[in-house]
C-alpha cells in the first residue's frame, strides 16, 4: 500500500475530485507524491506486485503526526493562544478519521479488485477552515479569536473528495464526520498532553 497526498490534484477545475481527474501538482512536495504513485503502476504492470495508492484526505485522530493544522489548533487552543488561520479561511478541506482509513486498508486485504489504482480516501463532511477553527476553539472552552495570515500560494483554496471509487469496489462507506472526529480527537488529546506534542512546540 503507498499513501501518497491528494496535493497531488493541485487546485481543482472542477468538484469534487474523483480519481480521473487530471493531476496538476503545485509543489515540489505534491510532485514527489504523485511519483510514488508512478512508481507503484509501474511495479504493478511489469512485475504483477500488487499495489494501491492511497489518497488520503488528511488523515487525523490518535497519536497522528503533530505538525497539522488539526494538532496546532488544538495545541495552541490549549495553551489560550489563538489559532492561525492562512488567508480569509473560507478555503474549504476534507479530513479522513483514522477508524474510516483503517476501515479501507483491511477491505483491500480481501480484495484485489484496486491493485494498480489509486483511490480516494475520506470521511464524511466538508468544512471551511475558519469553521473549523471556531469548533476546535469550542471544544477547548478557549476564550481565543482566530489570527489570520497571508494565504500561501501553493494552498488550494478548495479541496472536496469523490468516493464512488471506494464504494464500488470496496464497499466502503465513511462514518466519522468532522466534528464528531474533531471532538474524539481533542478528549484524547486532552488525555495524552504529558507526552503528545505538536513540533511547533517541542523544545
Amino acid at each position: 500500500m503507498n499513501a501518497p497526498s491528494t496535493s497531488v490534484y493541485g487546485r481543482p477545475d472542477y468538484l469534487p475530485y474523483d480519481e480521473a481527474r487530471a493531476t496538476y501538482s503545485k509543489s515540489p512536495y505534491a510532485v514527489t507524491k504523485l511519483a510514488t504513485e508512478y512508481y507503484s503502476k509501474v511495479y504493478y504492470d511489469l512485475h504483477g506486485l500488487p499495489t494501491v495508492s492511497l489518497r488520503n484526505f488528511t488523515m487525523y485522530g490518535p497519536r497522528m503526526r503533530p505538525n497539522t493544522a488539526i494538532t496546532n489548533f488544538g495545541s495552541r487552543c490549549l495553551d489560550r493562544e489563538p489559532p492561525v488561520v492562512y488567508g480569509d479561511g473560507d478555503q474549504t478541506r476534507d479530513f479522513t478519521y483514522i477508524d474510516d482509513a483503517i476501515d479501507v486498508n483491511r477491505a483491500l486485504l480481501e480484495t484485489d479488485a484496486v491493485d494498480g489504482e489509486a483511490l480516494n480516501v475520506v470521511s464524511t463532511d466538508n468544512i471551511k477552515i475558519r469553521e473549523f477553527a471556531e469548533h476546535v476553539i469550542a471544544e477547548t472552552g478557549s476564550d481565543v479569536e482566530t489570527v489570520h495570515e497571508d494565504a500561501k500560494d501553493a494552498d488550494a483554496r478548495p479541496t472536496h473528495s469523490d468516493v464512488s471509487k471506494a464504494r464500488e469496489l470496496l464497499g466502503y462507506e465513511p462514518s466519522i464526520g468532522i466534528r464528531e472526529g474533531l471532538s474524539l480527537f481533542i478528549d484524547w488529546y486532552e488525555d495524552n498532553r504529558e507526552w503528545y506534542r505538536p513540533m511547533a512546540l517541542q523544545s
